[in-house]
């Protein structure tokens, strides 16, 4: 993976570095949101910054995880998190990889160290949503034996922001 290591954090990775990784990928929601037509408030990066924050327990465990992508020089170049839902199903959130890092498996390695880590916490079930200028994603997901759903899921995003739902797209798949 072109020098690029996966690791499963046991505790947050430090503010700045996990500010900056998150950053990059909620100016990339953003400007796929503008692009669909949605007004975006200038502050939303900054506002979905202080809610992970708010929230970041969630993705450590017992009952979630977060991993992170590191050059050989130790910049974090992708990240991705999943946290339960439910005694059963764990939801996957933010995986992202910097542009320099694509195509090079990282975003593949960020779900399957996830995937693994779910089977670890005894889920039977991962459920994740995107957006649908998102092809990446959904693209990937089936081609690691997700199954996109034709009804949505309550996801976090589904209960959380209700005028993304007709734009979403639902993956699952049984552990």
């Amino acid at each position: 993976m072109h020098d690029i290591t996966i690791a499963l954090c046991e505790s947050l990775p430090p503010k700045d570095e996990l500010d900056d990784i998150l950053s990059q990928y909620y100016a990339l929601i953003v400007v796929r949101m503008r692009e669909m037509g949605f007004e975006i408030d200038p502050a939303a990066p900054k506002s979905a910054l202080a809610e992970f924050w708010a929230h970041a327990d969630d993705y450590l465990p017992p009952n979630g995880c977060l991993v992170v992508a590191r050059k050989g020089d130790g910049q974090i170049v992708g990240c991705g998190m999943m946290k339960r839902l439910d005694h059963d199903t764990g939801e996957l959130k933010r995986v992202f990889v910097t542009r320099d890092a694509r195509g090079t498996g990282t975003g593949r390695a960020l779900i399957v160290a996830r995937e693994q880590a779910a089977r670890n916490m005894g889920l039977k079930r991962l459920v994740a949503d995107t957006l649908t200028p998102n092809v990446e994603m959904r693209s990937l997901y089936p081609k690691l034996g997700f199954v996109e759903l034709d009804e949505p899921i309550e996801t976090t995003t589904y209960k959380d922001q209700p005028m993304l739902r007709p734009h979403l797209h639902y993956f699952a798949k049984d552990l």
